[in-house]
């Protein structure tokens, strides 16, 4: 089968090659998906680089973290999802960006009507993601004000969008006029370009000081200190990914301000695992299992059928160009979640 492998560590746009290997075979509790589309993330840009990523792995290897597609086989204790089209985290946060994929049973689920297989891979995790930090690790709420760094991002666009489906205003940030445009079609009552503007300045003022009752914060880097100081008192805290952040993987910003704000620092991290490796429970993975998966995808669902949400895929390429892409994710050239059409 044809897949997109990372062959030696560096540029995305250098090391990665289309190339044939084995057909997966999925173990207990795991399907094997022939793959209609695969997203993007900044995680495979780690792996192309070969920074720390949570579960690394030496090359070679296919990238891919999440697919859409149709089961095909399955181990012992999956054999429920055969023949069923589906949406996946894939096992380990690799192999997807391939025509067959292998995923853990507890990370698929069934794909969304009304989508088809480019917006739903655009589902998976950016909808995911959203929906554990911000409808239940933050309770976000109506009336309550949302900040999301990288609002035009794949998985900024759907917490633009989450917040408005629940009531809460919303202030993004981007980096271009082209962005911004975007951020305010999606619902964003404030767009702060952070190239040429304080966004904390402008948050404060514009929420009379008072500042935002919850941070999405996919940047890191610089922007944590900054965000720090316009968070409302007893306001939440959410670091997600920290895509510009030069520690990453397992490692993190310092607390640095967090004393003086009275604010809460609310962890999150999309992996949905029911058993966890004792080595990693006891380094602090504590991930969520499946009961609050379901939970949170049939909410999900729930808001697609009702039109208050929906994937913005801003472009589609082939497995031959997805290098290129990753490129252009990378120097931030890139809107909404960039989809490989397997076989396109």
């Amino acid at each position: 089968m044809k897949a997109l492998q990372v062959r030696e560590h560096g540029d995305p746009t250098e090391v990665l090659d289309v190339v044939d290997v084995d057909l997966p075979e999925p173990g207990p509790g795991e399907v094997r998906i022939r793959v209609g589309a695969g997203s993007l993330n900044f995680n495979d840009i780690d792996r192309c680089r070969g920074k720390l990523v949570s579960v690394p792995v030496p090359p070679p290897y296919t990238l891919g973290m999440d697919v859409c597609g149709v089961v095909d086989a399955a181990g012992d204790g999956a054999a429920a999802w055969v023949g069923r089209r589906v949406v996946a985290i894939t096992k380990n946060a690799i192999g997807g960006l391939a025509e067959y994929a292998i995923a853990p049973a507890v990370s698929v689920f069934d794909a969304p009507d009304g989508l088809d297989d480019a917006e739903a891979t655009a589902f998976v995790i950016p909808f995911h993601t959203g929906a554990l930090a911000l409808l239940r690790r933050a309770r976000l709420v109506a009336g309550e004000t949302l900040l999301v760094h990288s609002g035009a991002s794949g998985l900024g666009t759907a917490a633009i969008q989450l917040g408005r489906a629940v009531g809460a205003r919303v202030i993004a940030t981007v980096s271009s006029p082209a962005k911004a445009a975007l951020c305010a079609r999606l619902g964003a009552e404030l767009v702060v370009d952070h190239t040429s503007e304080d966004f904390a300045e402008a948050v404060l003022e514009h929420t009379g000081d008072a500042g935002v009752d919850v941070v999405y914060d996919l940047a890191g880097g610089a922007f944590v200190g900054r965000s720090w100081t316009c968070v409302a008192r007893e306001g939440r805290y959410l670091p997600i990914g920290f895509a510009d952040d030069p520690r990453n993987g397992m490692t993190g910003q310092p607390l640095r301000l967090a004393c003086i704000g009275n604010f809460s620092i609310v962890g999150v991290m999309l992996a949905w695992v029911d058993e966890v490796d004792p080595g990693m429970r006891r380094f602090g993975f504590n991930p969520f299992g499946r009961a609050t998966a379901g939970e949170a995808h049939g909410q999900l669902l729930e808001l697609l059928a009702a039109g208050a949400i929906r994937p913005h895929v801003g472009r589609r390429v082939a497995l031959g160009g997805a290098a290129a892409a990753l490129g252009d994710h990378e120097a931030r050239r890139s809107v909404g979640r960039t989809v490989v059409e397997i076989g396109a």
